[in-house]
């Protein structure tokens, strides 16, 4: 099962591409956005088989920057950080990433976002052996195994603007390592 440790190593690599993230910003760069949701957490689906092996909520903070003008070749995603912590011991995340907002009407958006975490989820793989094929099934059934300690972030959120300061928005979250990124 995944730990809760949020250890120094991983807070400090967290914080770490958070401030290298923040240095690349150009000194005009102003916040454009605070999100703070409470998601739920590995929710339990026929897409994945690491679904529903993890319990609670997770809250997540998230603040996202006025798009700098050289992404405007990118349709000018807002460049963010996110921090989500599970609240019931399971897996947490930080990271980076760019997120892009697509006027849908005057008070609904889509907003797809892209991006790069690191979780403190344990164990990343499964330890058994094909050959041990009882065990190894049971881990499977049981366990959760990112593969990878750094991982993509991606998901699309639908926003409803109520006023010029709050967005209620429905998320889709996906965190997978797409058999690209190392252990």
């Amino acid at each position: 099962m995944a730990r809760f440790d949020l250890t120094p190593s991983f807070l400090a690599t967290g914080l770490a591409i958070a401030i290298s993230s923040l240095i690349n910003l150009p000194a005009q760069a102003q916040i454009s956005e605070m999100r703070g949701a409470i998601m739920a957490h590995n929710v339990e689906t026929n897409v994945s088989k690491n679904a529903g092996k993890e319990d609670g909520p997770d809250v997540q903070v998230e603040v996202l920057w006025n798009s700098p003008d050289w992404l405007k070749f990118a349709f000018s995603p807002r460049p963010g950080i996110v921090a989500s912590l599970n609240t019931q011991g399971g897996t947490s995340f930080a990271g980076v990433g760019l997120d892009w907002t697509f006027p849908v009407s005057k008070n609904v958006t889509i907003d797809p976002y892209l991006g790069y975490v690191i979780h403190n989820g344990d164990p990343l793989e499964n330890p058994y052996a094909p050959a041990d094929s009882v065990r190894r099934a049971k881990f499977n059934a049981e366990e959760l195994a990112l593969g990878s300690r750094d991982l993509f972030r991606l998901g699309v959120a639908v926003g409803y603007r109520h006023s010029e300061t709050w967005t209620s928005y429905l998320v889709y979250e996906h965190l997978s390592h797409g058999h690209i990124l190392g252990g």
